[in-house]
């Protein structure tokens, strides 16, 4: 293979090719910025990452969930078939092939954009331009004739489509509210990305979508007292406008080494405007409700 191969390792793999369900076979993945070739002793099949429409980790077909532990599937169109490729290997080579799979997948896409279309809650009249999108571990950065700018999954709020950029009332859009991280206002932000294939709308909402689920594993397996709770909970409903003291019954001391506390497990963060969640502190709060309130 004469282009530079990016990923190479052994595992086992399944091909949905429109055939009567068979078994995994084992054999060797390789991966260049070009195309993923499945090779075994026998044949290979070669998947053009143009035609890559979805990737998805750790979910598999039914028919062979039996097979699979840790695995990726990876959607592709094939001669106008929808097809796919169930992959598997050890977890820690999985995580990495996905973080290689989805730079090379996205870097350099074109795409119309709009920054910032909100500030707060105010709408801004900003242009739409041309920009690049590059994927940097959980952090994604647009770069267009107005400059760069970027946000980290970490700081998402919300993400949705939209069907309108601009001037245009059919052009597929990812609109990305986060939090900007980057001034002390700690201000959040919207950000309409509209890559020029709808593929990559899809494909870079997936990204974003797996990355905040690893958060969410992250946050499940952070241990939380009472007062670290009643905190977040406060800061949730007050915006950060509280007097913690009264809310946990203790000494300044005390209050300080909760809040430090929050702050440790990346949860709080402080910044000009006073005290506001982080993504994680957001995700306990509004998934495990219940048992702050407890």
């Amino acid at each position: 293979m004469s282009e530079d191969v990016v990923a190479d390792f052994t595992g086992r793999f399944f091909r949905n090719h429109g055939e009567s369900p068979g078994t995994p076979t084992s054999g060797r993945i390789i991966m260049t910025k070009r195309r993923l070739v499945l090779a075994t002793n026998n044949d290979k099949t070669t998947i053009p990452l143009s035609t890559v429409i979805d990737v998805n980790v750790g979910n598999v077909p039914s028919h062979v969930k039996q097979f699979f532990d840790d695995t990726v599937t990876i959607g592709y169109n094939d001669d106008g078939q929808t097809r796919s490729a169930v992959i598997e290997s050890t977890g820690e080579t999985v995580d990495t092939f996905v973080a290689i799979l989805f730079r090379c997948l996205l870097n350099g896409r074109k795409a119309a954009v709009k920054h910032p279309a909100r500030v707060g809650g105010r709408v801004k009249e900003t242009p739409v331009v041309p920009g690049k999108i590059r994927i940097k571990n959980r952090r994604i950065e647009v770069a267009s004739k107005r400059g760069t700018f970027s946000f980290d999954v970490e700081t998402v709020m919300r993400i949705q489509r939209s069907n309108k950029l601009g001037d245009s009332a059919d052009r597929v859009t990812l609109v990305v509210k986060y939090i900007d991280t980057d001034t002390d206002a700690g201000l959040t932000k919207t950000s309409l990305i509209s890559p020029a294939k709808s593929q990559y709308v899809n494909l870079l909402g997936r990204f974003l979508r797996l990355e905040f689920d690893d958060l969410r594993e992250e946050v499940a397996d952070i241990e939380l007292t009472n007062p670290e709770k009643r905190v977040l909970v406060g800061i949730h409903a007050t915006g950060g406008d509280i007097d913690f003291t009264n809310m946990l019954d203790g000494d300044p001391a005390y209050v300080t080494n909760v809040l430090n506390s929050v702050q440790n497990k990346d949860l709080v963060l402080e910044n000009a405007s006073g005290l506001s969640l982080t993504s994680k502190g957001r995700i306990i709060v509004s998934e495990r409700i219940e048992d702050v309130n407890a």
